[in-house]
């Protein structure tokens, strides 16, 4: 008994470390840190165990419970990023006033088939045209200069959004995909936030002109992962207890070491950009990471995360399963 209690003491002191360092990832840069970055893969993970430790120390010794505890007071600033438990209402934005903004990666409007929807191009369209937004960011966009693709012209006709800044991140015979930024009201200035790393993610702006107030809508796709299908398919065979190899892991891991580091490069170089308007922000995109990264840290610094401001629960990206990870944002300016 003695040395059972001793290697459950053990096993909370390493996942109470654990937890600390995924509460300090958000403020160490990936560029020097980055294998802290990894912890805050964990951190809900790493929660859930400390909590268990928290009630099991108050059944079985309680002079332990300080261990989970202090962990999980430690890293409460990290932990109120991931649930909002604001009331539901039927309250809108149109309702008092204000202005309506959806963000979405569109993954190209399943142009590769990805999904088994019949119809994805539609079904997005359909789908924005009906919430009546004022203003729209989509990353991993597609637009082609005739036949079906021909987005620019269906979300303007369809969705009412007849001003645009498309960003190309790359182009091919009248062909383009990139990020674009859709308004209801006239786009009167646009950027472009260059990133250092060779990458197809980007960053685009807009100057918004709503009333007689001019905003800058922020559109930002951090770096993805680029896992491959493959990868998917080792994960997945992980996931069903399969054999653990050396090589795909590596890779993998080698994959997720550098997405980190350029993110971090990446969220840097916005931050700078946010600093320097001269008008209120609002910041959209899909960052790729959780907010218990130096990613989301930087970028939502003194600005609201509308999700926790107005959402419920944890308010997962994905639909399927796991529905743990938030990783598409948008940000307002303390003004609103």
């Amino acid at each position: 008994m003695n040395f059972i209690k001793k290697l459950f003491v053990l096993i909370n002191l390493l996942t109470a470390l654990a937890l600390v360092a995924s509460g300090w990832s958000i403020y160490l840069n990936p560029a020097d840190w980055w294998f802290i970055s990894f912890f805050g893969l964990f951190f809900l993970l790493l929660l859930l165990i400390n909590i268990f430790f928290i009630f099991f120390w108050m059944v079985v010794r309680m002079k332990y419970l300080l261990i989970p505890l202090l962990a999980v007071i430690v890293t409460w600033p990290v932990l109120a990023t991931y649930f909002s438990f604001k009331l539901p209402s039927e309250e809108t934005a149109k309702a008092t006033g204000g202005i309506k903004v959806i963000s979405y990666n569109v993954r190209n409007f399943d142009l590769y088939h990805w999904s088994n929807s019949k119809d994805a191009l539609h079904g997005i369209v359909e789908m924005i045209s009906k919430a009546k937004p004022d203003i729209v960011c989509l990353q991993e966009f597609y637009n082609a200069d005739t036949g079906k693709f021909q987005t620019i012209q269906l979300l303007a006709n369809d969705a009412g959004l007849p001003y645009c800044h498309f960003e190309k991140k790359s182009k091919k015979k009248g062909r383009a995909w990139g990020t674009a930024i859709f308004s209801r009201y006239p786009v009167v200035g646009q950027g472009t936030v260059k990133f250092d790393n060779k990458t197809q993610n980007s960053c685009s702006y807009a100057d918004i002109k709503i009333d007689s107030v001019i905003v800058r809508v922020f559109n930002i796709h951090l770096q993805s992962i680029y896992l491959s299908k493959q990868d998917y398919q080792y994960l997945e065979d992980i996931s069903e207890k399969q054999e653990v190899l050396v090589k795909p892991t590596r890779e993998i891991f080698s994959k997720l070491k550098r997405a980190f580091i350029y993110r971090g490069e990446q969220a840097l170089d916005i931050e700078k950009r946010i600093q320097d308007s001269p008008h209120p922000v609002i910041v959209c995109g899909d960052f790729n990471d959780a907010p218990a990264s130096f990613a989301y840290h930087t970028l939502s610094n003194q600005l609201q995360d509308t999700f926790l401001e107005r959402g419920w629960g944890i308010g997962p990206t994905y639909s399927g399963f796991p529905q743990i990870f938030r990783i598409d944002y948008i940000f307002a300016d303390q003004s609103f």
